[in-house]
């Protein structure tokens, strides 16, 4: 049984950091300094562990603007993808940002990402640039309900 956790860094710092270590140094050979920021600080992080306790997927919300969300740092590890567990993460962000008062969520997608994030309902917005050497496309979500 996997459990999905919501917390600060604070808590979720070492668990987020695994998963993120994995997949984003790792496997996209992102820079780890380039990986960690302030932001962890003051944002609301997801993680979801396995029935063993080890952490398997992530992502964190961030304020972007008065009542605007960011969802970011989206991880899954490569051999639970299409599983669900970044859908899980995702919503469980979404309805942070939600219960905050937010009204809508952007994010910065991997243009490899882009059809999941589009079948959860978000919609891209400008142009792709790159990010990291990443090909990324803006994304958002109207979350007024």
């Amino acid at each position: 049984m996997n459990t999905l956790t919501i917390g600060p860094w604070s808590q979720l710092g070492t668990p987020a950091s695994q998963v993120r270590t994995a997949v984003f140094v790792h496997e996209q050979n992102i820079p780890a300094e380039m990986e960690w920021d302030v932001a962890d600080q003051t944002a609301v992080h997801a993680v979801i562990c396995d029935a063993q306790g080890e952490p398997v997927a992530t992502g964190r919300l961030l304020v972007h603007a008065p009542a605007v969300g960011r969802i970011g740092r989206m991880a899954v590890l490569s051999r639970l993808r299409g599983s669900g567990l970044g859908q899980q993460v995702l919503e469980a962000l979404v309805q942070a940002a939600r219960e905050r008062g937010d009204v809508e969520v952007c994010l910065h997608a991997q243009t490899s990402a882009q059809g999941f994030y589009q079948r959860l309902g978000f919609t891209p917005r400008g142009e792709v640039y790159a990010e990291v050497g990443i090909p990324h496309i803006e994304m958002f979500l109207d979350i007024r309900q």
